[in-house]
């Protein structure tokens, strides 16, 4: 009889303890740095982040012409200057001329592959997050993407492909005075705000890198 009774004791001090256990853990005294996940749960968010690694955020798409013109080789200066005349060249000479088309894509976002723990902080289900600044990715603009609508005279492979990287240049430079930028930045912000909450944060904090 003692032993049974010894047994129901031990059965109920081991419930006790359980449930101040449970009460305890519920209040959040057991997470670490009051109420922070621990270093092996914000390791495991920061590295399910950085398997995204580059995220675009927004993207610019942009046709250009470009227009390379230089002076016809002519063996008969005397004979280009009178076809110059006829064609209405004043300065009596004969002009070859390229023109090519190029349609292109710009691609910004962020790095998230350079994220590690000093940028996430999550306290209960409040996910805070450091970005680095939004940056551009790339330019690409195949060689399908390019066409050469006009190519009067002889152009070397050289020269066609100074102007094509000039076109690649320019489609960059258009689309920065355009603000991709920003729009990268706001957008990106947004749209990892709700892909965090959909991960199970019922508050999401991100600020962008100084």
């Amino acid at each position: 009889m003692k032993k049974i009774v010894k047994l129901l004791f031990a059965i109920v001090a081991l419930l006790v303890v359980a449930a101040v256990i449970f009460v305890l853990a519920k209040k959040g005294v057991f997470d670490s740095k009051g109420g922070e996940l621990s270093i092996d749960q914000t390791t495991n968010v920061v590295t399910e982040i950085k398997k995204i690694s580059e995220f675009t955020s927004a993207c610019f798409y942009e046709e250009i012409v470009l227009r390379e013109t230089k002076t016809s080789a002519v063996v008969d200066n005397t004979v280009g200057e009178k076809i110059a005349g006829f064609f209405g060249k004043k300065d009596g000479l004969m002009k070859d001329e390229l023109v090519i088309v190029a349609n292109g894509k710009v691609r910004a976002g962020f790095h998230l592959d350079n994220l590690n723990e000093n940028h996430i902080t999550i306290i209960g289900d409040t996910l805070s997050v450091i970005l680095p600044k939004a940056e551009i990715f790339d330019v690409i603009v195949n060689p399908s993407d390019f066409d050469i609508y006009i190519e009067n005279g002889t152009w070397d492979h050289e020269t066609v492909t100074a102007v094509e990287n000039k076109a690649i240049d320019q489609i960059k430079a258009d689309a920065l005075k355009d603000g991709i930028m920003d729009k990268a930045t706001e957008s990106g912000v947004n749209k990892l705000t709700e892909m965090f909450k959909a991960f199970g944060f019922a508050e999401v904090n991100i600020t962008i890198e100084d």
